[in-house]
């Protein structure tokens, strides 16, 4: 028996089939719509950024400046802890790369940007504080705003109870005039209300650019007054972090299989010197990097300032050859010798005529010279 096959039947299953590929076909739409959607919100965000430098579009609005300002302070957080991140991993490198100036000079570089991530942090809050004080501007602005709008909400009741007693008869209802009394009396009172708001608003703006004047001075010197402290205390570190990677030798014709690194007190001590310095507020003036060491040699700028390590194999120093020469010293005064010169004899020498102290319980001579010697 054939099945009977008339194109006037619906077809099996056809109508679920159909439904289910089109709710399929509207979710993958939607969640297609939804995704260009947040993806084209996210690029004009990004590319508004980059075009203005601001996430608002008003540029010129005390709160989009704000927005920036506190964006900078918490990416210099970011930035200071990023930086002792990467210092760690570098020391850890160093401490396992078997070179003892490197090794060296590095642990005592993480000391250094331990104390510069302080000071970055440091510095951070000072900032976000100072921005806060920038913050109150807003606020007094604010203030007027919304003293203003008052009285802008005051003038448009105002001029509807105007029009509203002008009409005296509706187009529907003749008013009373109980009614036109009520609405005078209303009026006069906003009429009242406005110009108290008025008043209010012309002394509060006077107050509030004296606030603001005090609030822009107070923020805008306080966060130079941290860029200023910041700015030395990393002039202070960043020097001594030259002085002591000046510490690893530049090695030019020695063999570095011979040679012994001795920098590690020279750099220790340069790195407390610093923190004492920074921790007693000391300039970059007061803070003598190397008091006992004076450098008059032209060096290269790739050479160490102190070569602290030391060469087997190292040739040994030229010969002095200072008392070959005639040696002139000018007229001085010599001070007592503490070799018992108090019992010593004053004697007179037959041959030059000088004044000469002879010890009688000791068989050395000390002679104190008392002329010139040339």
């Amino acid at each position: 028996m054939e099945r009977h096959s008339c194109s006037a039947l619906p077809p099996m299953n056809n109508s679920s089939n159909n439904s289910s590929s089109s709710s399929n076909r509207d979710n993958t739409d939607k969640t297609d719509r939804s995704f260009r959607r947040r993806r084209t919100t996210s690029f004009g965000k990004l590319s508004q950024f980059l075009q203005t430098g601001s996430i608002l579009g008003d540029s010129g609005s005390v709160q989009s400046a704000l927005l920036d300002l506190s964006t900078t302070g918490k990416l210099m957080t970011k930035i200071a802890e990023s930086q002792r991140r990467a210092v760690e991993s570098l020391a850890t490198w160093a401490h396992n790369a078997g070179n003892a100036a490197i090794d060296d000079v590095m642990q005592q570089t993480r000391e250094l940007y331990e104390i510069f991530t302080d000071k970055e942090l440091q510095f951070a809050r000072q900032y976000m504080h100072y921005v806060q004080q920038l913050q109150k501007i807003a606020d007094a602005e604010r203030a007027v705003k919304d003293a203003k709008e008052n009285v802008i909400d005051l003038e448009e009741k105002e001029k509807k109870l105007k029009r509203e007693i002008g009409k005296g008869v509706s187009f529907f209802r003749q008013r009373r005039g109980g009614d036109i009394y009520l609405l005078k009396q209303k009026l006069e009172e906003v009429k009242a209300s406005k110009e108290r708001s008025e008043q209010i608003l012309s002394d509060l703006r006077a107050e509030m650019e004296v606030v603001k004047m005090f609030r822009f001075r107070n923020g805008m010197q306080g966060i130079a007054d941290a860029y200023q402290d910041f700015a030395r205390s990393c002039q202070a570190i960043f020097s001594c972090q030259r002085e002591i990677i000046e510490m690893v030798p530049a090695v030019s014709n020695q063999d570095v299989r011979h040679m012994i690194y001795r920098g590690s007190p020279v750099t220790r001590d340069r790195v407390e010197n610093l923190r004492r310095s920074l921790e007693h507020g000391l300039t970059v003036s007061e803070n003598n990097s190397w008091p006992n060491i004076t450098v008059s040699v032209p060096r290269r700028r790739s050479e160490p300032k102190f070569h602290v390590y030391q060469s087997y194999n190292s040739s040994p120093p030229p010969p002095y050859a200072a008392a070959s020469r005639n040696i002139s010293l000018p007229e001085y005064q010599t001070e007592a010798i503490n070799y018992q010169v108090e019992n010593a004899e004053l004697q007179t020498c037959s041959h030059c005529g000088q004044s000469v102290q002879h010890l009688p319980n000791s068989n050395l001579k000390h002679t104190v010279v008392t002329g010139n010697v040339m």
